[in-house]
């Protein structure tokens, strides 16, 4: 049976606050403080030979995929419903979806509406020690550049100690029922940021990763189809300060909860009003363990289904898991993502 990730338990002022982390299924079988605005060759950064990534790709069969996922899942009874007719009311206008309104109410719920968003969120496949990993992610920007949550693609567990780069590390956009409608990319390069990573790192506004990936070819050795848009970015002028960092207030975030009621096997949203938390934004969200990396998006059109991406999830607090925390991309993660678009080029 999988179990939840906890590679960022800490307590403060007498709340413990844990990562949502990924969530472990499957055995293997074979410089800048925080705070600071880094030059951009300080960015904590790491590479993939054109070897890991051709056995990444490998590792990760379709049949695979499909058994790392159901091995989170648990099974759920269902109980036969009775539905007594009762006599016809006249019809009352409907009101507008909550995909629509912008308010799940905290709910996670599937998101079915398409648009640029159905295509570039997606669903990351990685191994730490031996086990593997789902998380979330999404295409940002350019294509070929996916950005995620810092503790999908670094296992260290603490701040100050040398990274831990994840291996068999792929991210398949658009995934929905073991489908890989874009193919699955490889990871060439991982950009983490200091503020995660430096000798005073560990922060979890700092928790924010961007990859850049490579087109795998399939097994079986046909080629993917052309990856779909991503998502456009934008940077809040400073990485801390609760009312600095440009929180949007309506928003909506995108994941793959693994953990029971959810399946993983599909894209889930929730949408509110989002409100600063310190160095991160949080919003009320049942989505669980699965859904870290996921995007979260301002200024979003539902029918269109996309919005500029500011922030990240990544943890919730173990007093109330109804309650999803992001990290705001400030100043830090510009600086890894102009470093990842300049090597990408």
């Amino acid at each position: 049976m999988g179990t939840t990730l906890r590679n960022r338990l800490i307590t403060s002022v007498a709340v413990t606050v844990l990562t949502l982390g990924a969530t472990a299924l499957l055995p293997q079988s074979a410089g800048s403080p925080a705070g600071g605005t880094p030059a951009a060759d300080t960015v904590p950064q790491a590479s993939a030979g054109s070897a890991a990534q051709a056995a990444a790709a490998r590792y990760w069969t379709t049949a695979r995929m499909a058994a790392t996922v159901a091995a989170g899942q648990r099974r759920l009874s269902r109980a036969r419903i009775l539905v007594r007719k009762r006599p016809a009311r006249p019809a009352r206008p409907a009101a507008p979806g909550p995909w629509l309104a912008g308010n799940t109410g905290g709910n996670g719920l599937r998101w079915t509406h398409g648009g640029t968003v159905a295509g570039a969120a997606g669903k990351v496949f990685f191994t730490f020690n031996r086990a593997d990993y789902v998380c979330s992610g999404a295409l940002v920007g350019r294509r070929g550049l996916v950005l995620t949550a810092a503790h999908c693609v670094d296992g260290s567990p603490g701040p100050g100690r040398p990274a831990q780069w994840a291996s068999n590390w792929v991210f398949v956009p658009g995934y929905r029922d073991g489908k890989l409608p874009y193919g699955e990319y490889t990871a060439h390069r991982f950009f983490t940021l200091p503020g995660w990573t430096g000798p005073r790192g560990g922060a979890e506004q700092y928790d924010v990763a961007f990859v850049q990936v490579t087109a795998a070819t399939l097994n079986g050795g046909h080629q993917p189809a052309s990856p779909p848009p991503g998502l456009p970015v934008e940077f809040a002028r400073q990485d801390t300060g609760s009312q600095d960092t440009g929180v949007p207030g309506r928003s909506y975030v995108f994941g793959y909860p693994a953990e029971a009621p959810y399946s993983g096997l599909y894209p889930n949203y929730c949408a509110g009003t989002a409100a600063a938390a310190g160095g991160s934004v949080r919003l009320p969200c049942a989505m669980t363990a699965g859904d870290s990396g996921g995007p979260w998006l301002a200024r979003f059109s539902p029918r269109a289904g996309r919005g500029q991406v500011y922030a990240v999830s990544t943890y919730k607090l173990s007093g109330n898991l109804k309650v999803l925390y992001g990290a705001v991309l400030g100043p830090q993660a510009r600086a890894a993502y102009q470093r990842a678009v300049a090597a990408a080029s």
